[in-house]
């Protein structure tokens, strides 16, 4: 029967097992021979598991350095591949090319077009209102005064309304034109210009102290050139006094009583531009 060696384990009653010495048992029975314990095996066994690390990392070495060399061997020959492909870059003679840019102008061509817009924009800045005149003893002013009461006197408001305005104007200490909008043919609307061309208007600084005064009252003169009846001509004088109203309170903030009154058709402006009477007068009459 074969020997095997083994240890016991029993430390607390087995004098071999303190002593860790190793027991040779040629016994079917593997247990110690002073105590009667099973037995640890112990031999060369254990000793296998470490040759055999060892093969496995001399042979994991030898496999990288084989590997390193094939990766040496195999990317070694690519320089000659590049010089290869930079020898016929000087024999390439397209930089002859370089005039074909000539098509470069032709983008400035088209660009230039586009920078025609703008000349539209300035077209709503408003011309300087030279000086106000409110002296009601020029012969201008006093002949506006005198048709304006006649125009309340036949306009088609409420009594009271119509005696509130002759009042104003009748006693007014100063009376003068701030501005005027002007009209298309047979329209009551204002053009989208003149809007903003009253916008600036009323922003100027002597039409702003004007305008900001609460006292101050606006009459609005809406006239209407004599291609139509006499009938038609009132009702457009008259809308076109009254969008003016609107535009002046509604877009211009602008916050002092104003009265529209009807002028009708009229020359006096130009009799032969037709365009010219096609008007509304801002006045101001100053209490």
């Amino acid at each position: 029967m074969a020997q095997r060696v083994g240890k016991c384990t029993n430390y607390s009653g087995c004098k071999l097992a303190y002593r860790n010495e190793k027991i040779t048992v040629v016994t079917k029975d593997f247990r110690c021979p002073e105590c009667g314990s099973p037995l640890e095996p112990v031999g060369p066994k254990k000793g296998a598991p470490y040759t055999l690390y060892v093969l496995i990392g001399v042979g994991a070495v030898l496999l990288f350095a084989v590997g390193a060399i094939i990766w040496t061997l195999t990317n070694s020959p690519r320089p000659h591949v590049v010089l290869v492909q930079e020898s016929p870059t000087p024999v390439a003679t397209p930089t002859v090319a370089a005039p074909t840019p000539v098509p470069t102008p032709s983008a400035v061509i088209a660009a230039t077009p586009a920078e025609t817009p703008p000349a539209t924009t300035p077209e709503p800045v408003a011309t300087p209102v030279g000086p106000l005149n409110f002296d009601t003893s020029t012969p201008e002013i006093a002949a506006v005064r005198r048709e304006v009461l006649r125009r309340i006197e036949t306009s088609p408001y409420p009594q009271a309304q119509k005696d509130r305005a002759y009042e104003l104007v009748d006693k007014a200490k100063g009376m003068g034109r701030l501005f005027t909008v002007s009209f298309e043919t047979s329209v009551t609307k204002i053009p989208p210009q003149e809007v903003s061309l009253v916008q600036n208007t009323v922003t100027q600084p002597q039409i702003k102290k004007v305008l900001d005064d609460p006292a101050v009252v606006l009459v609005i003169l809406g006239f209407a050139d004599r291609q139509g009846d006499d009938l038609l001509n009132q009702q457009l004088s008259q809308g076109r006094a009254q969008t003016t109203i609107d535009l002046l309170r509604d877009k211009c903030g602008v916050l002092n009583v104003m009265y529209p009154i009807a002028m009708g058709g009229t020359s006096i402006f130009d009799a032969k531009e037709f365009a010219k009477n096609r008007i509304v007068e801002v006045w101001a009459v100053l209490p």
